[in-house]
């Protein structure tokens, strides 16, 4: 499946216009477990600083990949502070 076979309409509303259901209706369309798409998608709330920094930049994170899901919950601050000791 592509990325424009994903189902954009919530059918519990009949709003044609609404969003997927997330994550379960993500992880139904494209067919991966829920809990994956849940960790992928936190990832979506990492400040763009901590983002920049983990891809463009060579300095090294102080947490593992794991420890980034849980702190996608932080200020964008906090991540900073915390992804780079």
């Amino acid at each position: 499946m592509d990325l424009s076979e994903i189902r954009t309409t919530n059918t519990d509303s009949g709003d044609d216009h609404a969003p997927a259901r997330l994550p379960e209706g993500l992880a139904e369309d494209v067919g991966l477990a829920e809990r994956h798409v849940s960790r992928q998608l936190r990832l979506a709330y990492l400040a763009p600083e901590v983002l920049k920094r983990l891809t463009c930049g060579r300095e090294a994170s102080a947490v593992s990949l794991y420890d980034l899901y849980f702190l996608a919950g932080e200020t964008w601050q906090e991540q900073a502070e915390r992804a780079f000791l």
